[in-house]
């Protein structure tokens, strides 16, 4: 669980090991170095002492984020690590895992707004995700909106991935299609994002997209007409 260097000096990542049943995935932890030299934390990972001491070279963790209804295994743990820094949670995430509700839910204006600009995803309440860009690097962060799984994965992975229809490709899984209650408010969220200037497409689990990434991200979401 090492960091890689995303941007020099400004993003990396770090990926976890999951397994879920007979199903073996990653995770993965993003991290922005804001203008002032802290750090913003989206979606932790399990801070083990190397990982700590990795982060501890970079900056200062100031900001710690549950992103989505879905990623917050690892949240508690890590703030635990980081005692001085404030953490955030995804609208919703308090009625699935209560002892969160004392951490803040994520404003409209947050106090890293200046670094990265912040969107809320509706008509998916299943996971109400938020999605983030940092426009220093053309940067767009996101957690479960959309998946990419390599053609390299084997197994059971590379099943799903297929039944899913993200093998090789970036998309929302049809999972996430059949669970869109409201299709018309989530192509008004997406929408801003394709206005974006992006340059990379970074989601919450396997691959990081750098190729073509504007291209890529539009095609993600032409079934919503």
């Amino acid at each position: 669980m090492s960091l890689q260097c995303l941007v020099p000096d400004q993003i990396w990542h770090a990926q976890q090991a999951l397994s879920f049943g007979p199903l073996s995935l990653t995770t993965r932890m993003t991290v922005v170095r804001l203008r002032d030299g802290s750090l913003w934390v989206h979606s932790p990972i399990s801070p083990t002492p190397s990982l700590l001491g990795q982060l501890a070279a970079l900056g200062t963790v100031r900001y710690v984020l549950a992103p989505n209804k879905s990623h917050h295994l690892f949240f508690l743990p890590f703030l635990e690590a980081h005692p001085s820094a404030e953490g955030f949670i995804a609208p919703g995430l308090e009625g699935k895992r209560p002892e969160l509700a004392r951490f803040r839910g994520i404003p409209s204006d947050p106090p890293w707004c200046n670094d990265l600009q912040g969107y809320f995803i509706e008509g998916l309440p299943i996971i109400n995700e938020t999605a983030w860009y940092h426009a220093a690097s053309g940067t767009l962060i996101l957690t479960d909106l959309l998946f990419c799984f390599s053609s390299e994965n084997r197994g059971l992975t590379s099943l799903a991935a297929r039944i899913l229809g993200v093998r090789g490709k970036l998309g929302m899984s049809r999972t996430m299609k059949l669970a869109t209650r409201d299709k018309r408010a989530l192509a008004r969220s997406v929408q801003p994002l394709l206005s974006l200037p992006v340059q990379r497409v970074v989601v919450g689990h396997d691959q990081v997209i750098e190729d073509k990434a504007g291209e890529k991200l539009a095609q993600a979401f032409a079934w919503l007409g």
